[in-house]
């Protein structure tokens, strides 16, 4: 994981896994795809995608309630990339063209797409860690999640 940032985010009772995916993913994009690693992609991404939901209405609501013009055009572009971003849970090798694929481990030693962010939500040895970060550009950021207990 050579040039690769890495970050440890710590599950405490206050954070939830997929609220801090879905938060943490709202600034990432503008940099490219994500790959979230996941024990079971499928309902991770069905939660991340209702944590997504009430960012985005946030957003929403804050734009409203804003007078400010800069503030206005940026919280509108950030709306706009929210609403077009496409996240699946699928094998990776059929899902290049999403902004956030959600898929095991497994999946990505078999294909392991380029993206810029990868978020592990599953324990996962170095060796495994090593080959599916492989693919990634040098300023990319590893999010790895562990539990506060």
């Amino acid at each position: 994981m050579n040039g690769l940032y890495i970050e440890e985010h710590v599950l405490d009772g206050n954070t939830s896994l997929s609220g801090d995916i879905a938060k943490h993913i709202t600034d990432r994009l503008t940099y490219g795809g994500a790959v979230i690693v996941a024990k079971q992609p499928v309902a991770l991404l069905s939660s991340v995608s209702k944590q997504w939901a009430v960012l985005l209405r946030r957003l929403e609501k804050e734009r409203s309630s804003t007078l400010t013009a800069t503030k206005i055009m940026a919280l509108t572009k950030k709306i706009a990339l929210m609403r077009q971003a496409h996240f699946v849970a699928q094998s990776p090798r059929d899902a290049l063209g999403a902004g956030a694929i959600f898929a095991t481990a497994d999946q990505l030693l078999e294909f392991a797409p380029p993206c810029s962010t990868m978020y592990v939500a599953t324990p996962t040895d170095k060796e495994t860690m090593h080959k599916i970060t492989s693919f990634m550009p040098k300023d990319g950021i590893v999010v790895i999640y562990r539990s506060a207990i």
